[in-house]
């Protein structure tokens, strides 16, 4: 979310809700985060292979983590 979004939450008293992905995001390179992101982003990519392949490259990472920030973004499944 960018500032305008924080601001905006932070006037209404909301907390800004951060999400798992983006904490992984924000320790990636800017390559490897945007092939991360991509996929978060296509429901066409299983949850599962998802978490898989980020576990074996040593993120801490569940399927719910994935689930919940398609859900805020508007992924389809």
């Amino acid at each position: 979310m960018g500032k305008l979004g924080n601001d905006l939450r932070e006037a209404k008293g909301l907390p800004y809700k951060k999400f798992r992905v983006d904490e992984i995001v924000a320790q990636m390179s800017e390559e490897d985060g945007k092939d991360f992101l991509e996929s978060v982003m296509n429901h066409q990519v299983p949850i599962a292979w998802i978490v898989r392949v980020m576990r074996r490259h040593g993120y801490s990472l569940s399927e719910n983590a994935i689930r919940s920030y398609r859900r805020a973004n508007n992924v389809v499944e």
